[in-house]
């Protein structure tokens, strides 16, 4: 997931899993600022269809949108630098 402004008002949002309309009308770059340096995780609802055995049913999902939580990099303090777990430059 990333986001970045393009001058004053334009936003390039992505996030893995979560539908563009989604991300589009519901998340601001300044979401993505506050989970990124207050941990916070958040939750957004999602409609969507599925095939189960050829029968086809909606749903309507709570899915985590934006989380803090990375478990393939070690975040350094400065919660933006990470290296890849194994890294030689993590201290212990």
């Amino acid at each position: 997931m990333y986001s970045y402004l393009i001058g004053e008002e334009e936003e390039n949002k992505k996030a893995k899993g979560v539908k563009k309309n989604v991300i589009k009308r519901e998340i601001k770059h300044r979401d993505y600022l506050d989970v990124l340096f207050n941990g916070v995780t958040m939750h957004h609802q999602m409609n969507t269809i599925r095939s189960n055995f050829h029968q086809i049913n909606s749903y309507h999902l709570n899915k985590v949108s934006l989380s803090p939580f990375d478990d393939k990099r070690y975040i350094l303090d400065d919660k933006i630098t990470s290296y890849a777990y194994g890294s030689c430059n993590i201290r212990r």
